[in-house]
């Protein structure tokens, strides 16, 4: 499963990363490049059989401590 999921996001990379190199975009390289990689480790924690809590919950501690609300 982990195997086919790095097959997966590879084959993502190798089509959009050199596309926005060419075109020399190089903040969205940097963005796409991030959130890639949050999605590789998050989709492997799932693979592997880590329970995670729902985003929602986790982005709703985050903006209250930001906010202070």
């Amino acid at each position: 499963m982990i195997a086919l999921l790095l097959m997966g996001f590879g084959i993502v990379a190798l089509i959009q990363i050199p596309s926005l190199i060419k075109k020399q975009w190089r903040r969205e390289l940097i963005c796409f490049t991030i959130l890639w990689s949050i999605g590789l480790v998050l989709s492997i924690m799932i693979a592997v059989g880590i329970t995670m809590p729902p985003i929602s919950t986790i982005i709703n501690h985050y903006i209250t401590v930001m906010f202070g609300t």
